[in-house]
């Protein structure tokens, strides 16, 4: 009979975390890192392939701009976000595959709305500029002005339509902003393709000059959260996405987020 006693309360207790356990709201995520300010690893901490982070709390590893966006407008609208932090280029085809819901951040393009959702509001803004060696004699006239150079790139980045179409000089794939930055002083490259608002926060981060040379910006593109078309909830998880942002609009919640991230930049109303 002690037995039966001690079993019930147990019993009880396993019946409770099931149901607690049934009733989490989960949202799965790919993401990438090394893109800082908007999403990157906090110092001295150990890099987390996958995470699961309910309401009220935060990464082990992740910080940044954009991935403050996306965390708190999925925790104010109750969801625990279930995060693989994965290179860019696995976690686009995760999305793809239907592995995940949603995919952040991604640019927007024509070719990618064949198979993906995007969220109504955009998570942040991407500014596409050249670097070069301040000694390095450019005439600038747009992409054609790189005829017949070797210009870095980060792979599986999206930047725009003019890059996808431009022709007459070598694009070489990158797989770190540092290292992009360490060949152009080299004279391995040419020029470094870069998004400058990412690529100037790096140097600054990891304490280095910044002499290059940046010139006229040849394109822009908003990223969002987004879905595959063919995810049977992803579309419902945008949603969701939307709805937080819109908390955090109200709340004034996102302009304390642009601030801590981006305290020199005049504060544009949302």
């Amino acid at each position: 009979m002690l037995f039966r006693l001690r079993l019930i309360p147990l019993t009880c207790l396993l019946l409770t975390l099931t149901a607690a356990q049934a009733d989490e709201r989960i949202v799965s995520v790919a993401t990438l890192t090394d893109y800082p300010p908007l999403i990157f690893n906090k110092p001295d901490t150990k890099r987390v392939v996958e995470e699961r982070i309910p309401p009220g709390q935060d990464s082990s590893s992740l910080q940044g701009f954009s991935w403050d966006i996306l965390r708190e407008s999925y925790h104010s609208q109750g969801y625990t976000i279930q995060i693989h932090v994965v290179p860019w280029t696995r976690a686009f085809e995760m999305a793809r595959s239907d592995s995940v819901e949603i995919l952040f951040p991604t640019g927007y393009n024509e070719e990618r709305t064949e198979y993906f959702h995007y969220s109504v509001n955009p998570i942040n803004e991407a500014r596409f500029i050249i670097y070069t060696l301040p000694d390095k004699t450019l005439e600038w006239d747009g992409l054609a002005s790189l005829h017949n150079l070797t210009i870095g790139a980060m792979r599986g980045w999206n930047y725009g339509a003019e890059w996808e179409q431009a022709t007459g000089f070598y694009k070489y794939g990158l797989s770190d902003i540092l290292q992009g930055f360490q060949m152009l002083d080299a004279g391995r490259i040419d020029g470094l393709a870069g998004y400058e608002t990412n690529f100037d926060y790096a140097l600054s981060e990891a304490g280095l000059p910044n002499p290059y040379t940046k010139h006229p910006s040849f394109g822009e593109t908003f990223e969002y959260a987004t879905a595959s078309k063919s995810h049977p909830t992803g579309r419902d998880m945008l949603m969701v996405f939307d709805l937080g942002v819109e908390h955090l609009k109200a709340s004034g919640r996102l302009s304390e987020i642009r601030q801590h991230w981006f305290p020199t930049l005049v504060s544009e109303s949302d």
